[in-house]
């Protein structure tokens, strides 16, 4: 660990003890939220929640945490406290409703205090990666989890699926809110369910492209360290391939994981890649993009509501169920399989569309999906109750 990162580190820890003990002297406000995501930005469920409440009821104090003080992405009327800081405790145990998507509120020693609520809303769907403690040698990452667990009210899910996964792993004894996830209204609700206007060309203008551009996504889960070289996937045969299925002038965005955005960078020399992590909020590109690629990233079981096509590349699959494992085959999900780019021309090439679709709505039914496009709604009337102390039925 360098120097500064220790310091940083230390300093937070020395801060999160001091306002532990002192937590009872910070008043909580009643019309306070505060919320964390693991990326640090306006994003995902909270984000969409956030924004309802806001709507419903603007008197209401949105307080977002950033890792590096960055304002950009947050709107006016939410205040920012940077993690770590005196501002992020005092913000913390005066808030009377906290709204997480990770274990991120317990990063830090953390005494919830009484008449604070903690909602936790997690950040996959029909996720087929494992969750729970066993499938992770992470004894730190396990830890917090286990404490999130014990901390939270309660925690939204989108499917009966999902609701096992939880009550497996961390939230045994949580109650499990069906709402659906606030995060996927805007992939059901279509292009136009943003307060700007259309997503669509919201996003081709930022990245400075015709309106009838294509576009791809190509998004992987985290880098990991694997015992053997795998065959990297081809980003300009993807290209061709599409363009020959599907027509079209395409882009493809390449999405890293916030884990290994810090460290590496897209190289978008060849013209026609594009750096997805350019742009903050991956469920907006979800709408924007025609195509979806990934090898095992939860965000495309947030995609498949809606039912646009999509594939998974994944060159390391037998050494990754053997390390990690999944919930269900791989081969139960809606998405044709890649194990290198010879067999993604293959797919992409003889992909048939009405197929998918079918395959799309048996795999939502079967895992019992409730996402609806109301969700954000239901998690912001949640808050508003809970702001007032009335208690859902969970």
């Amino acid at each position: 660990m360098k120097l500064k990162e220790f310091i940083v580190k230390s300093k937070r820890r020395l801060w999160a003890y001091w306002y532990n003990a002192r937590r009872n002297s910070v008043k909580i406000d009643a019309r306070t939220v505060i919320f964390f995501t693991f990326q640090g930005k306006f994003t995902c469920n909270p984000k969409y929640i956030c924004r309802r409440l806001h709507e419903m009821a603007p008197d209401a104090k949105c307080v977002w945490v950033t890792l590096d003080g960055d304002r950009e992405g947050f709107p006016e009327y939410a205040d920012t406290v940077l993690f770590g800081s005196p501002d992020y405790y005092k913000a913390l145990y005066g808030a009377k409703v906290l709204v997480d998507n990770s274990f991120n509120f317990v990063k830090q020693p953390f005494v919830k205090k009484k008449g604070q609520y903690y909602i936790e809303t997690m950040h996959g769907s029909l996720g087929i990666k494992r969750i729970d403690a066993s499938s992770n040698t992470n004894a730190k990452r396990n830890r917090i989890g286990a404490r999130c667990g014990e901390l939270s009210d309660y925690i939204i899910s989108n499917s009966d699926f999902e609701t096992d996964v939880y009550k497996s792993s961390f939230w045994e004894k949580t109650p499990v809110l069906m709402y659906g996830h606030a995060r996927n209204d805007i992939l059901i609700n279509g292009r136009d369910d943003f307060p700007d206007g259309d997503i669509y060309s919201k996003v081709r203008s930022f990245y400075g492209l015709p309106k009838d551009a294509k576009l791809a996504l190509y998004a992987p889960t985290f880098a990991r360290e694997a015992s053997k070289e795998f065959e990297e996937f081809d980003a300009g045969l993807l290209r061709e391939c599409l363009t020959d299925r599907f027509g079209g002038e395409w882009f493809i965005l390449k999405r890293l994981h916030p884990r290994d955005a810090g460290s590496h960078t897209v190289s978008t020399d060849c013209g026609f890649i594009l750096d997805g992590n350019r742009y903050t909020d991956i469920q907006e590109l979800m709408v924007a993009i025609d195509f979806a690629v990934t090898d095992y990233s939860s965000w495309i079981f947030d995609y498949v509501v809606t039912k646009k096509p999509g594939m998974i590349y994944a060159p390391d699959l037998e050494e990754y169920q053997n390390s990690t494992g999944f919930y269900y085959p791989i081969t139960a999900t809606p998405f044709p399989i890649a194990t290198d780019n010879s067999s993604v021309s293959e797919l992409i090439r003889e992909f048939d569309m009405d197929k998918y679709v079918e395959e799309v709505g048996r795999f939502l039914e079967g895992k019992g999906c409730v996402d609806d496009g109301k969700a954000s709604e239901r998690a912001a009337l949640l808050v508003l109750d809970l702001l007032n102390d009335k208690l859902p039925d969970a």
